[in-house]
């Protein structure tokens, strides 16, 4: 057995194949998404805005306003949301909006009501979400200062201890960060996690090209090793674990350079990630194996069932998303069925989950996925029939 895993080794690691579909193809679309994808982290962050405040008597005389563009102007606070930039007149903020050097500009009426101008020039660079979030803080210091003033209005001497006063002004502007996640999404994981599972599929071409090395119709050396007294089972472990080794030692270098330089997050369990990675290409070489004593599988079939079942995983883009969520939502054993979802899902329960239970599952998943494309192997190659040698 362990010469038959020597050989096996020996043979896959200066077979190009291997190389190129669970080592260098990774890499080099690692590469790609870097590219692809540089700027999508943007969207799921925080957007800075440039507000332009027109600081004249009206804006002097509204009751709280500076407060709350102090508030979320300033850069040492939680808060911070803009930079200001003020003006003597609403026509030099105007021509600052229109040159796009602030994203929108602030007035005040005559009767204290403060009016957020945006011109097309700005939406049309910055887009709408960064003076939609100031509109929502305008809105808010009016809901607060209508209250402030009914309160007055109704029940003066609440206002004479300064304690209402405080309870509308201190923290008028809150955020809060939530999360419903163990750590924060990343758009980007799920084409990568993807990427890593279609790499473990394209794997199973080692296993198969193993085990067609120690079938008698594979030459006179494949004849000769069926003839040796070394039992058939042992030579089919060595070939096995061999083409295994080589499958997982070409993700896990694939995985750390995900990790190391694309910067691809996989939770802070680095040991769940190593045993998905096993998992994953352990399935792989099973069903290579099983493909192996079919003796009309080619690999280029194995890379063409792995594309397909690759559609199912998300990695070609937002319609297979779509299309994966969907058979997930809506026949969810069709989709636990695909052997490349359970990789992807194992990688994705440790990012996210904060319970080890569906990590366990597509792990245990993968497993059994094994352990049957074993079997069937098994059942294959005893039925298997040489006469005509």
């Amino acid at each position: 057995m362990l010469a038959s895993l020597r050989a096996s080794v020996l043979s896959l690691a200066r077979d190009k194949a291997l190389l190129v579909w669970t080592l260098a193809f990774p890499i080099i679309m690692t590469l790609i998404f870097m590219g692809m994808f540089s700027g999508i982290q943007d969207a799921y962050t925080t957007v800075g805005s440039t507000l332009g405040v027109v600081r004249d008597k009206n804006y002097s005389a509204a009751m709280g306003l500076d407060e709350t563009i102090q508030a979320i102007s300033d850069p040492t606070s939680s808060d911070h949301i803009c930079n200001v930039t003020y003006y003597e007149s609403a026509a030099d903020a105007e021509a600052a909006a229109n040159a796009t050097e602030v994203d929108a500009y602030l007035t005040v009426d005559a009767e204290g009501a403060p009016q957020l101008h945006v011109t097309n020039a700005s939406l049309s660079e910055n887009g709408t979400l960064p003076t939609s979030v100031l509109a929502e803080i305008l809105d808010t210091y009016q809901h607060t200062r209508a209250a402030a003033e009914k309160v007055a209005a109704t029940r003066p001497e609440l206002l004479a201890t300064g304690e209402a006063i405080g309870a509308f002004t201190e923290s008028a502007v809150q955020t809060v960060r939530l999360t419903a996640t163990k750590n924060p999404p990343s758009p980007d994981a799920r084409y990568y996690y993807a990427l890593l599972a279609m790499a473990a599929g394209m794997g199973a071409t080692a296993a198969m090209v193993s085990v067609r090395r120690l079938l008698p119709t594979a030459g006179p050396l494949g004849a000769r090793q069926a003839l040796a007294a070394v039992p058939r089972w042992r030579m089919l472990v060595g070939a096995l674990l061999g083409a295994w080794l080589c499958e997982f030692a070409c993700l896990l270098v694939a995985a750390l350079f995900m990790w190391g330089v694309a910067g691809v997050s996989f939770g802070n369990d680095a040991s769940g990630v190593v045993v998905a990675l096993a998992a994953s290409s352990l399935m792989a070489c099973a069903a290579g194996t099983l493909c192996g004593t079919v003796t009309r599988m080619e690999t280029s079939m194995i890379s063409g069932i792995t594309c397909l079942l690759s559609l199912f995983t998300g990695l070609y883009g937002t319609a297979s998303q779509q299309l994966a969520d969907t058979i997930e939502t809506s026949v969810p054993a069709l989709a636990h069925a695909n052997p490349l979802w359970q990789t992807t899902n194992s990688f994705y329960a440790l990012l996210y989950y904060d319970t080890p239970d569906a990590f366990l599952e597509s792990v245990a998943a993968l497993l059994i996925m094994t352990l049957v494309f074993l079997a069937l192997a098994s059942f294959r190659l005893r039925r298997t029939s040489y006469d005509h040698l």
